[in-house]
């Protein structure tokens, strides 16, 4: 599956002493680059630059902890890791690509002790819009942080070194404001003034929630109690419209999302009367903002969107090639007997 991380099996250097391993990484790298690149030299903690186009934006500072990067990272041979690219992607096995996972630039908390210490060296110096591929030696794929190269050789135990093609396309130290912003511009061109509503979850204020609905059809009298069972329809997206899960096999035809043997059926709501007890097919383990926008729902036949920040749904992790970390989401809900 393609993504911007580096996947954990491939995460390098332990603080371990193995001064051997990292020793024996540097020379074989120190020979490939000679074969490869000869002439070129690494910079004071290993690193060697192959290209480097400057940006002309700001320059990229650790203090802003979230940079927005497009990047394919291969392994020193050439084979491709991850990538946040669809023509890259495409180059891969046949199951890699897929119409309806994210490609493009992503969102990653590259602030000390979050990202590996390559990946900040590399950044360093960059404006935004620039572009450089590089290769980081394995010492440096690490999330500590040593005063010198031969600390990182001497604390290192992998051997495998990688390319980074990475582009800077903008930084940000409050990743929770660039969302509301992102979710507001949305949510004014496709709705206008409709209502909106927020809930609080550790000081977030309005603007991380938004509820819309035209309830005008139903009478207060006919709304459902607060234990009532329901039954949903439910289709997720994200802000560029691409569906990325449904309980609808029509929309997952359409979308491209039908999986043979599936189930789609329509999920039972089991209702309460606070937003986190609900449930759904038996588990409350549902995201905030979903719970919050089914509380919201009152009658049998109403339909709503709910949009919503990733702190109230996949937070800093996504959820797999199809929803990038930090990414607001939309839920299209529909409520029947």
């Amino acid at each position: 599956m393609v993504s911007l991380a580096v996947p954990a099996v491939i995460a390098g250097c332990a603080q371990v002493n193995t001064t051997s391993a990292g020793e024996e990484a540097r020379e074989y790298l120190e020979l490939v680059m000679e074969t490869e690149y000869p002439g070129l030299k690494p910079d004071k903690w290993g690193i060697y630059v192959i290209e480097d186009i400057p940006g002309t934006g700001p320059e990229w500072t650790q203090d802003a902890a979230y940079s927005k990067l497009r990047s394919t990272i291969r392994s020193i041979d050439g084979l491709i890791i991850s990538s946040t690219e669809a023509d890259i992607a495409k180059q891969l096995d046949e199951s890699s690509y897929k119409p309806y996972n994210y490609y493009g630039p992503k969102y990653q908390n590259t602030s000390e002790g979050a990202g590996y210490a390559g990946l900040e060296y590399l950044l360093t110096g960059m404006k935004v819009g620039g572009h450089r591929i590089a290769v980081i030696p394995s010492w440096l794929i690490t999330t500590s942080r040593y005063n010198s190269r031969q600390e990182y050789i001497n604390a290192c135990s992998a051997t495998v070194h990688y390319i980074y093609d990475i582009t800077l396309e903008g930084q940000t130290p409050d990743i929770l404001s660039e969302e509301i912003k992102e979710l507001r511009a949305y949510v004014n061109a496709h709705y206008g003034e409709s209502e909106k509503s927020y809930i609080y979850k550790n000081g977030q204020k309005e603007g991380t929630f938004y509820f819309v609905s035209d309830t005008s059809a139903f009478k207060p009298e006919d709304k459902r109690a607060d234990d009532a069972t329901l039954y949903l329809t439910y289709t997720g997206r994200r802000l560029d419209g691409q569906a990325f899960d449904t309980n609808s096999q029509s929309v997952a035809l359409k979308e491209g999302l039908f999986v043979e043997g599936k189930k789609y059926a329509k999920s039972t709501i089991k209702f309460s009367s606070t937003y986190s007890s609900i449930s759904m097919d038996g588990t409350s383990s549902l995201k905030e903002g979903f719970k919050a926008g089914l509380h919201k729902m009152h009658w049998a036949g109403q339909k709503a969107t709910v949009l919503f920040v990733s702190d109230l749904g996949y937070s800093s992790g996504g959820s797999g090639d199809r929803i990038p970390p930090y990414a607001p989401l939309i839920f299209e809900l529909e409520l029947s007997k």
